[in-house]
């Protein structure tokens, strides 16, 4: 049934949709295709509303899904008449002549002019033009073939007229209708067709007829009546033998199965260097190719030798020859050499292996036309341009997973061998990490050496400094370290520069911001440099902005470092450090309650992600958790006092949100340290308060004291220093249960709270007055308090005081038999801790919700919530977790987790 799309764009959505029948088309991808590479700031908008429209008008069995990250047209193959066509031409290959030439004769019937002449704009149909003309063409060839086969040549002589109008030059079509008129009765028409033919040859390409349609005239001019079965050139069979021990892979191989089926498709594999790519493809063209009689082409395109990369002209010339051409019939120009090739392919089933290609366009003139060949290619470079372009499907080839590389090992030293020493075989495979080339080369050291212990080689291969060099060839000038040379060496200066500056960065992964502190740029240029890194496979996008490498990449980088000045090196180090400073100080300032910010770093960086709330400074610190620590190493270990204590205090904060008392522990110390080699006093009673909270938190209350009593020594006359020592001590003291001291040290606070004017601080020892107060079986006075600080934290942004504040007035609440407004304060204080990240209050108010809920409904109530908080005490490791446990059935803690959603 027709139906009416209405708007032209619509007829151009439709169409790129329906050419990836069931496949999901992105919402970035169809917007390029519909707007020709320029979509303007409406297009997203306006591609939802054709996409609504055509729902609206879609049958026949044919849905139109939403399907991240775009959507997909699904139905059956039948449903597309660019599917129906291309099914009937490969079903026609193997069919007898009579029913060939039914099928060949409705494929061609479904031809209505030109490809998608009526949808507007280029780049759909460039995606598939010049592919389905290729067909058509075939298709009338093939349909010649039998029609002469079945004594019909008089039915060839139209369809071989018009496509000979269309493609003067393809001397396989001319060749077919000098026949088809010859065995017609009309010699005169197919001399003078030969002739012309011959004359446009010479004139516009410079070369004489090819042996078929010389072939063609022999028969004319014998006047033989009889028609003659095509002649094939010769079969090629290039593929090289495949890599012996060639293991696992079968997730790959399966989907280049799924990927490469039917006609005309090209796969293309991408990783980085030493990866396995070639031996997968050649693994896979071995297995498909019986699929393919009339040959399989190979050629290595050398596009990360240490030569210059193969020229094409050199490829195809070697290809022609391969296919049965003659050197004095091969153009000399690029493009008439690509149109005879994909003529002498015309018709034919080939598979093409184009191994270490460097760019798409020294791949494109390679790519047959015809629907029946099949092409590989891989490369280090992601060849985008293939994918858009030529349709290509990519697979991204990985490491190999632990149990492949232990066989890859075992493939090459033998199973017995390797099965003696486990445990330096998994390390082994690791230090390798687990890539093909690398244990390869591992592998044939051992082999040569059979008194080696694998362990030897491990214990070589440990020292970082030499490890990409015992993974090297010397002889044979291959390894890793060659490999990713070569790909260094043909970066852009930007990304080589780059590259060389992330032997600097001691983490795995780093975003754009960081990139572009290391090389003191803005963050759009770092982008730039980085994604040419991920299109050489130097660098991985694990997500979107953010880059990973593998190991022995990150060994390559030092390397490269270690070849920089002394000055360069020193100045990027500490525009890194001064970069994740900056940006964890503006995180700080979201976590903590009594934030003074640092002083401006000397290398402020000039860019910096923008953290606008406590949600984001918190994501930020989550990710970035892994290198601050390591940035903070490297400030210690290089003796930047300010930059340790620094860092230590931006870490300090997030884990004290976080509930970790453990690394808080760590990181007081350190900070601690710094300070008084410093002669800092300031910050040496800064961080003992810390250190005194933590170690209270963790049951060693005399140290806690005793850091706390040091600190307030310290603080000379700085009365917000006196106020947090001052409320610390009182802290500590409570849990020490010397609740009339620690009374007196919290009054006292107070005092100066209220003096210097700071609500915040008033709440917040207000609250602590209150604890002591419920220590001293006072709940109505310790209510009283408490529900003054919430008063004064109504004034003031969330913090995790307030949060504590909550979980004080629900304690009162529950004390004074009143829980229902126990109940509502804990809960309130479980929204606000996970809204903060507040893990510790987020396990308090859990565990106070279950104590409530036991009083009034019952243990089974309560169990729930007190296995949400005993998960979240064992994973920060507090004191009162066993306690916690022994409220708990044994038989509730061996079974599964509950969902504790319902108390939010």
């Amino acid at each position: 049934m027709a139906v009416r799309l209405g708007a032209a764009k619509r007829r151009a959505v439709l169409a790129a949709l329906a050419l990836e029948l069931n496949r999901v088309v992105s919402g970035d991808r169809l917007l390029s295709l519909v707007w020709d590479g320029s979509p303007p700031p409406q297009a997203k908008a306006a591609l939802q509303g054709h996409i609504a429209q055509l729902r609206k008008v879609l049958a026949g069995g044919v849905a139109l899904i939403t399907r991240a990250p775009g959507y997909v047209l699904t139905g059956e193959r039948g449903a597309v008449d660019v599917f129906r066509f291309e099914d009937l031409v490969a079903g026609a290959r193997e069919a007898a002549d009579e029913a060939a030439v039914g099928m060949l004769t409705s494929a061609l019937a479904l031809w209505r002019g030109p490809v998608l002449a009526d949808v507007p704009g280029t780049e759909v149909r460039e995606v598939v033009s010049a592919r389905l003309e290729e067909l058509r063409l075939v298709a009338v060839q093939e349909l010649a073939t039998r029609l002469f086969r079945l004594d019909r040549a008089a039915d060839a002589v139209s369809g071989l007229r018009d496509a000979v109008a269309a493609h003067p030059l393809r001397e396989t079509l001319v060749a077919r209708l000098v026949l088809a008129l010859h065995w017609t009765g009309r010699q005169a028409e197919a001399l003078e067709l030969f002739h012309r033919t011959r004359e446009r040859l010479v004139d516009e390409l410079g070369v004489d007829p090819g042996p078929e349609l010389r072939d063609a005239y022999q028969t004319v001019l014998a006047g033989d009546t009889a028609p003659k079965p095509v002649e094939r050139g010769p079969v090629p069979a290039q593929l090289p033998r495949e890599h012996r021990g060639f293991v696992g892979r079968e997730p790959e191989l399966s989907d280049l199965t799924e990927s490469l089926r039917g006609d005309s498709a090209t796969g293309l594999l991408v990783g980085p260097a030493g990866v396995g790519k070639t031996a997968l493809a050649l693994h896979w063209a071995h297995r498909v190719a019986a699929q393919f009689p009339d040959g399989q082409l190979f050629v290595n395109l050398r596009g990360f030798d240490e030569t210059e990369p193969l020229d094409p002209r050199t490829a195809l010339v070697g290809f022609l020859r391969a296919l049965g051409a003659t050197d004095s019939r091969i153009a000399a120009d690029l493009e008439t050499q690509a149109a005879q090739y994909r003529s002498v392919l015309a018709g034919r089933r080939v598979l093409v292996f184009l191994d270490n290609a460097r760019s798409a366009e020294q791949v494109r003139p390679l790519l047959p036309g015809s629907a029946g060949c099949l092409v590989l290619v891989t490369s280090r470079h992601r060849l985008d341009d293939l994918v858009v372009t030529e349709g290509a499907s990519a697979l991204h080839v990985q490491r190999l997973p632990e149990e492949g590389a232990e066989s890859l090992l075992a493939a090459v030293l033998g199973r017995h061998r390797i099965e003696q020493e486990p445990d330096a075989v998994a390390e082994l495979v690791e230090l390798c990490d687990r890539l093909p080339l690398a244990l390869r080369i591992a592998g044939a050291r051992l082999a040569s050496r059979p008194r080696w212990t694998i362990q030897s080689l491990v214990d070589e291969l440990r020292d970082e400094r030499h490890r990409l060099s015992a993974l090297e060839l010397p002889e044979a000038g291959r390894g890793v370290h060659a490999a990713l040379a070569v790909s260094y060496r043909e970066l852009p200066e930007g990304a080589a520069r780059l590259l060389r500056r992330l032997g600097l960065h001691p983490g795995t992964d780093l975003d754009s911001y960081t990139a572009a502190a290391l090389l003191d740029i803005n963050v759009a240029s770092a982008r730039t440099h980085l994604r040419t890194l991920a299109y050489a496979s130097l660098l991985h996008e694990s997500t979107p902005d953010r880059y990973t490498r593998h190991d022995l990449v990150r060994l390559f980088t030092h390397h490269l470092a270690a070849g920089e000045s002394e000055v360069d090196t020193v100045l990027a180090t500490d525009r890194l450090l001064d970069y994740y400073l900056w940006v964890a100080d503006a995180a700080r300032a979201h976590l903590s309650d009594h934030v003074r910010p640092f002083d401006p770093p000397e290398h402020r960086p000039a860019t910096f992600p923008e953290l606008p709330s406590h949600a984001a400074a918190l994501d930020w610190l989550t990710l970035e958790e892994a290198n601050l620590r390591l940035a903070l190493d490297i400030a210690l270990n290089s003796g930047r006092r300010e930059r340790t204590w620094q860092l230590a205090l931006c870490l300090d904060a997030f884990h004290f949100r976080r509930g970790n008392r453990l690394d808080r522990l760590a990181l007081c110390r350190i900070g601690l340290v710094a300070a008084r080699e410093l002669g800092d006093e300031h910050v040496e009673a800064t961080f003992l308060l810390r250190l005194g909270s933590t170690l209270a938190d963790l049951g060693r209350l005399d140290e806690a004291i005793g850091a706390c009593t040091r600190a307030g020594e310290l603080a000379g006359g700085d009365r917000h220093l006196e106020l947090a020592a001052l409320a610390n001590l009182g802290y500590c003291l409570m849990a020490d249960d010397q609740l009339d001291r620690a009374q007196a040290t919290i009054l006292e606070a107070l005092e100066v709270a209220r003096e210097v004017g700071d609500a915040r601080s008033q709440a917040g020892v207000q609250n602590n007055l209150a604890n002591v107060l419920l220590r001293k079986h006072l709940p109505e006075d310790a209510l009283r308090h408490a529900s003054e600080a919430l008063g004064l934290f109504t004034s003031v942004a969330p913090s995790k005081a307030h949060t504590a504040t909550l979980h004080t007035v629900g304690t009162a609440s529950q004390q004074l038999g009143r829980l229902e407004d126990a109940l509502e304060s804990y809960r309130a204080g479980l929204a606000l801790a996970e809204r903060l990240g507040d893990r510790y209050q987020e396990a308090l108010c859990r565990r106070a919700i279950g104590d409530v809920l036991e009083q009034s409904e019952g243990v089974e109530a309560a169990v729930p919530h007190w296995l949400a908080a005993l998960h979240l005490y064992r994973d920060l490791r507090l004191a009162d977790a066993d306690e916690l446990a022994r409220k708990l059935d044994p038989h509730v803690l061996a079974g599964p987790d509950v969902s504790v959603g319902a108390t939010r």
